[in-house]
């Protein structure tokens, strides 16, 4: 996922503003004739560009540069302001999705700049673009703390703690977690290993295994079966998994544990 500091985004005109509220399950495939800065208050849309795919919803806004083809699908229905952009040198940008985390000020400023344009009164395009301007420093400013490490904590920590209440179920995949955190698998897993050190699959196999460490001491349990309750399909992957991390075998470990304390 390509990222700029869209404070440096030369906005020459707002060409229109309008707010949409499209049902879910709704798809389109477009053009965009202007670049575009999608702003989702509420719902979730995702949005797909050749190969990449981008999720814009409460917490994530997409910049799309003009003349991007794209196709969209409602996954959440919800309420979205959609801010039309004349915009130098559109053709250098790609799309790009900006995390705010559902800041307040975020959609402060995007309701003023709605308003502006609705009434229509004295100077509300310079009213507009002020707001504008004040908009993409504040998704700057965001950007910025989130490239620190707790900001990129902040960036999945929803998925994070995700697999700390699932971590039993079978089905925990890079991709589902990476579009829960609203991102692209590769910048997702970038993340994950720049926050935690390891791959998010490397995580979930420690998380594991730390709880059926607790199990193998506490519950007395069969192998068989703590496997299976810590989200191992079966206990022959568990053991290979569990003696890469551990150094011991789950019966050794358990042994272990027994004998002191």
């Amino acid at each position: 996922m390509k990222k700029f500091d869209i404070s440096n985004l030369a906005v020459l005109d707002i060409e229109g503003i309008y707010r949409s509220c499209l049902a879910t399950d709704s798809e389109a495939r477009a053009r965009a004739r202007s670049s575009l800065l999608i702003v989702k208050r509420t719902g979730k849309t995702s949005y797909v560009f050749g190969s990449d795919k981008y999720v814009a919803d409460e917490e994530n806004i997409l910049f799309i540069p003009k003349g991007a083809e794209y196709e969209m699908y409602i996954e959440r229905e919800g309420e979205c302001t959609v801010i039309e952009l004349t915009v130098s040198d559109a053709e250098k940008y790609s799309p790009c999705l900006f995390y705010t985390g559902g800041d307040k000020d975020v959609f402060t400023a995007v309701r003023n700049i709605l308003h502006y344009w609705t009434l229509r009164g004295p100077a509300y395009r310079s009213k507009c673009l002020s707001e504008l301007y004040s908009l993409l420093t504040q998704i700057s400013s965001i950007q910025s703390f989130s490239s620190s490490l707790a900001g990129k904590y902040g960036l999945i920590h929803r998925s994070v703690k995700f697999i700390e209440a699932n971590y039993s179920r079978q089905d925990l995949y890079t991709p589902m977690l990476a579009e829960m955190s609203g991102m692209g698998e590769t910048y997702y897993r970038s993340i994950f290993i720049a926050v935690f050190g390891v791959a998010p699959t490397r995580y979930i196999q420690q998380y594991r295994v730390d709880k059926a460490k607790e199990l193998l001491i506490k519950s007395g349990g069969s192998v068989e079966d703590i496997a299976v309750s810590v989200g191992f399909a079966n206990s022959s992957y568990f053991c290979k998994v569990f003696k890469s991390i551990t150094g011991l075998t789950p019966s050794q470990f358990a042994e272990k544990g027994r004998l002191v304390g």
